[in-house]
């Protein structure tokens, strides 16, 4: 073996290093900062508006699953709510929490919709699930969201209980669940606006 290939070695050896070290820290940073968190959202953002992922809307073609009522909940301002008090309108229920980048990413579009649908017989139900609701004020304030937020104030349901965030069920006036989406979405769509006020405008046949 040469000198020169000798001194080779050292050079592909650090430059290896290099290169794994700066993975390893864009890593670190994506996943356990605050800023990794924005970064990942805005990316996922950009994902969703191209349209690729869409919610599903076909689950009540294949499920005849009837709501649980029985969520309680409460305002960010401490005031009890419980979902019974929505029947007879359509429900549009997500959990997420700051923490998480695709919630962030799909927030733009819940909100878009919620403007587009809050007079009509729709009730948005955003649930936080931050330990602190001060968290979810000050990230509601700062993007300047007008999406009524919730949190978790009693007993979950078992079909509520989620292990992915985000997760949203939409549930009919009649009290059937019309669609469970787990994931991230772009709820800011012609299909799904056209979804939600068919939905909202059924007549409540099965009361």
């Amino acid at each position: 073996m040469s000198e020169a290939d000798n001194q080779k070695k050292p050079t592909n050896w650090k430059s290896t290093a290099l290169t794994w070290g700066g993975m390893l820290a864009v890593f670190l940073f994506m996943r356990y900062t605050d800023q990794g968190t924005v970064l990942q959202g805005w990316l996922q953002q950009g994902l969703l508006s191209t349209g690729i992922m869409q919610a599903d809307i076909r689950y009540a073609e294949e499920n005849n699953v009837d709501a649980d009522f029985s969520l309680e909940l409460t305002t960010l301002d401490g005031r009890p709510v419980t979902l019974d008090t929505m029947k007879g309108k359509a429900i549009f229920m997500n959990f997420w929490a700051t923490w998480c980048a695709p919630c962030l990413a799909e927030m733009p579009f819940i909100e878009s919709l919620y403007q587009d649908l809050k007079d009509e017989n729709v009730a948005f139900v955003i649930i936080s699930t931050d330990d602190e609701a001060e968290t979810a004020r000050k990230f509601i304030a700062a993007k300047e969201y007008t999406l009524p937020i919730y949190r978790l104030a009693g007993r979950v349901p078992e079909m509520y209980q989620v292990r992915t965030l985000p997760t949203t069920y939409v549930i009919s006036p009649t009290g059937k669940m019309a669609t469970v989406h787990v994931g991230m979405a772009n709820y800011d769509t012609r299909g799904f606006r056209s979804f939600m006020k068919e939905i909202a405008r059924a007549e409540e046949q099965e009361l």
